[in-house]
């Protein structure tokens, strides 16, 4: 007699019957996994354009044709994937961007300013025959969310005292464009004593005053990345709040004691109200429970705006991948101290350089991360470089010079509309040298994208996306 028999003698049909559902459906829900994917990057690199991309092509996946290194959608093994609902505070504005690259003509979606979320459910087939004897369909529920780069680049605050941030912005304030940008601010806190009770209406007055250097600090002309305290420029839900009027003191700490209501002290009692209230909570609401992260690099923009630039950006990185809380995220070390387990860095504007530039373009973007990577490597992090276009904006076109045929790109700049074909120019696989950037060799134009269809979606509407979903979701079906 087998053992169910045995057990309705005992128990009875029916209590039998409605345990062997429940132990179904506790099996079948074992097969059903979620992931919580985040995506930032710094200022301008494509964020908004990766994720609506992104979510378009997952949500066309099941009909196999414009992810073919998607495995699971080029097996045919996806049935459907459909959005579902997010609070509708934090949902991303996914129609909107749609309809901007679907318009004509097409524009760039503007960025997004605080946290976001799109949430997909991808209803598959599953291929391990151990998956199938417990059911035929399995979903992974995917959380794709959005933050800025800046309250990222908060994070290495919470392993910092005040007097090392102060030290290091004073570092970055004797270079240039800081140094002349905030001359006059300069000069106005020096003439403070900050050993001496403060006036509150002078901070006030410094606060406004920093905000604005840190808005110029950002801006397209100079395109800085090393932006403190995140929330000074990008608020959400703290507009107003007094708790982001926080700005660094350039002037070394003062001697001796100190009483609390000293200029210095009081400061330094706002970075640590900072850093508990704001960094750390966010840090437990949300960093702490992400799976995976993208990491959104613009290298040709730096490389066009020069060294001061484009340093900036490397300390930025290189300081946010350092406080980053990675590890494995096994079951019982996800109760105890959840962990990012695999990290995408991923080099954006592949279309505006030829095909055979991206090569060097993946090669840019590892030896900018190189010391942060191998330390995570060293951990057993699983991590990659990869230059990508979420939405490409170029064709491919070949040009005779000199009797030699060299590749070019064809598109339409983004500034005038103009259409343009041109030879966009060589990515570097070294550092830039002085001598590159005396010689001003890095002038990569900046393209308006090409139309994204709203349906029949092709492989060459992007460049690599779908090795980037591979990557991020591939182990998970």
């Amino acid at each position: 007699m087998g053992l169910k028999k045995r057990l309705k003698g005992l128990l009875g049909d029916d209590l039998v019957d409605d345990l062997h559902g429940q132990v179904k459906d506790v099996l079948e829900h074992g097969l059903d996994r979620h992931v919580r994917i985040a995506v930032t990057g710094m200022s301008r690199s494509g964020k908004t354009v990766f994720i609506t991309a992104l979510t378009q092509h997952l949500l066309a996946s099941d009909k196999g044709e414009s992810l073919p290194f998607f495995a699971l959608s080029s097996s045919d093994q996806i049935i459907s994937v459909k959005l579902l609902p997010v609070d509708k505070d934090h949902a991303f504005p996914l129609q909107t961007a749609v309809q901007n690259l679907a318009a004509e003509p097409p524009t760039w979606p503007a960025s997004t300013t605080g946290l976001s979320e799109v949430r997909l459910a991808i209803r598959y087939r599953p291929a391990s025959r151990l998956q199938r004897l417990v059911s035929d369909i399995a979903t992974l529920y995917v959380d794709i969310i959005d933050y800025p780069g800046e309250w990222l680049l908060d994070l290495p605050l919470l392993h910092k005292s005040f007097e090392q941030w102060c030290s290091e912005q004073r570092e970055l304030f004797a270079l240039a464009p800081r140094a002349a940008l905030a001359a006059d601010w300069l000069a106005a806190q020096a003439a403070i004593d900050w050993s001496q009770p403060v006036d509150q209406a002078q901070l006030s007055i410094l606060n406004r005053e920093y905000v604005k250097l840190l808005h110029l600090f950002r801006s397209e002309q100079y395109g800085m990345s090393v932006i403190q305290p995140g929330r000074a420029v990008l608020p959400a839900e703290l507009e107003n709040d007094t708790l982001i009027e926080l700005f660094p003191l350039i002037a070394t700490k003062p001697a001796g004691t100190l009483e609390d209501n000293s200029g210095y002290r009081v400061m330094e009692q706002r970075y640590l109200d900072y850093r508990e209230q704001v960094i750390k909570r966010f840090y437990r609401e949300h960093f702490a429970r992400f799976d995976r992260q993208v990491v959104l690099v613009d290298c040709l923009k730096t490389l066009n705006k020069g060294q001061q630039c484009f340093d900036d950006m490397r300390l930025a990185v290189t300081d946010v991948l350092q406080s980053f809380n990675y590890g494995p995220s096994g079951f019982l070390r996800r109760l105890l101290s959840p962990r990012i387990d695999k990290v995408l860095f991923a080099s954006t504007k592949a279309d505006h350089v030829t095909a055979n530039q991206h090569h060097n373009l993946d090669r840019f973007l590892e030896l900018i991360i190189a010391d942060a990577r191998r330390e995570m490597q060293f951990e057993g992090i699983e991590t990659t470089c990869m230059a990508l276009a979420s939405v490409r904006s170029t064709e491919a076109a070949e040009a005779v010079l000199d009797g030699q045929t060299i590749s070019c790109l064809k598109g339409y700049k983004k500034a005038s509309g103009e259409p343009v074909a041109l030879f966009p120019g060589e990515v570097p696989i070294e550092l830039p040298t002085e001598k590159d950037w005396h010689s001003q060799r890095f002038r990569f134009v900046d393209f308006a994208p090409r139309k994204l269809p709203m349906q029949q979606l092709r492989p060459e509407h992007h460049i690599r996306l779908d090795q980037a979903i591979e990557y991020l979701l591939g182990d998970l079906f």
